[in-house]
C-alpha cells in the first residue's frame, strides 16, 4: 500500500517507509525521490487532474468533487470511476482530495 510522508510517496506499508514511487509539491506530482525534484508526470488545479507538467497546463484526465473521482475534463462532469476512498494511501489525510487521487493516479496505478 502506498503511503504519503513529508511530500514523498513511498511504497511501503507504514508511513515514511519503502522505495520512493514520486514527491508533490505546490500541485505538480513529480517522479523524483526528493520533493521538488523529478520529472513532472502531472499537476493539480481546481479540483481537476492534468498530465502537464506545471500548475494548469495539460490535457485534463479527471477530477473530484464532493468524494466523488471522475473520467472528466472539467469539475463534476465525466463518468464516474470510484470514490477517494478508493484510492487513498496511508498519510495522505494531509492531502486534499484531488492532490491525494492525482497522486495514486500518476505515481501507483493509472485510473483515467
Amino acid at each position: 500500500m502506498p503511503n504519503f510522508k513529508n511530500g514523498v510517496i513511498r511504497d511501503g506499508s507504514s508511513a515514511g517507509s519503502g522505495r520512493p514511487l514520486g514527491n508533490v509539491k505546490n500541485g505538480v506530482i513529480r517522479d523524483g525521490s526528493s520533493v521538488g525534484s523529478g520529472r513532472p508526470v502531472g499537476n493539480v488545479k481546481n479540483g481537476v487532474i492534468r498530465d502537464g507538467s506545471s500548475v494548469g497546463s495539460g490535457r485534463p484526465v479527471g477530477n473530484v468533487k464532493n468524494g466523488v473521482v471522475k473520467k472528466g475534463s472539467s469539475l463534476g462532469s465525466g463518468s464516474t470511476v470510484g470514490k477517494v476512498r478508493d484510492y487513498s494511501m496511508k498519510g495522505g489525510d494531509y492531502l486534499d482530495e484531488t492532490t491525494a487521487v492525482a497522486c495514486y493516479h500518476f505515481l501507483v496505478k493509472r485510473i483515467f
